[in-house]
């Protein structure tokens, strides 16, 4: 929420190019172990094997579904 008062700005431009994720494998093996344990092995969403996966960059298991 800090950010939110450079919206629009250039510095939201160039804040948005510094601060992007980098999609990498680790990122998405981390992600697809999560949604298999959650989907597949009935963990709970906001337990701690999920948790240990996913906290530390405060991702979401969640996939992108693109319709054109």
């Amino acid at each position: 929420m800090v950010r939110v008062p450079n919206m629009g700005m250039s510095r939201d431009l160039a804040q948005r190019v510094s601060l992007a994720r980098v999609d990498n494998v680790d990122r998405r093996s981390r992600v697809q172990a999560a949604r298999t344990a959650i989907y597949d092995n009935n963990h709970p969403v906001n337990g701690a094997a999920i948790k240990r996966l996913l906290d530390q960059d405060s991702l979401v298991p969640s996939t992108v579904s693109v319709f054109f």
